[in-house]
């Protein structure tokens, strides 16, 4: 990203995900219930195999924060677009 696009989505970030998010009525609830499944898999876990949950999820989130840039930028490129 550019470094006005990475300003604009860092802004996104801070201020206006979360408002968006809990405007979601199956947000807080599907939170909820990944976070409770994530502690009852960690508590199965040897620790081996939570270092190897750890990195997962780790990695699962540095990938979605590619197709959160992807999406953001695709969403400003279709507003422009849209503003011709």
């Amino acid at each position: 990203m550019t470094d006005a696009m990475e300003v604009l989505f860092n802004y996104a970030q801070e201020w206006l995900e979360k408002p968006l998010l809990l405007a979601e009525p199956e947000y807080e609830s599907v939170l909820r219930r990944v976070d409770s499944q994530e502690q009852r898999l960690q508590a199965m876990l040897s620790d081996e195999g939570k270092e190897l949950l750890d990195h997962l999820i780790s990695e699962r989130n540095f990938l979605l924060s590619f197709h959160q840039q992807a999406m953001f930028r695709a969403g400003f490129q279709l507003a422009l677009e849209l503003g011709r």
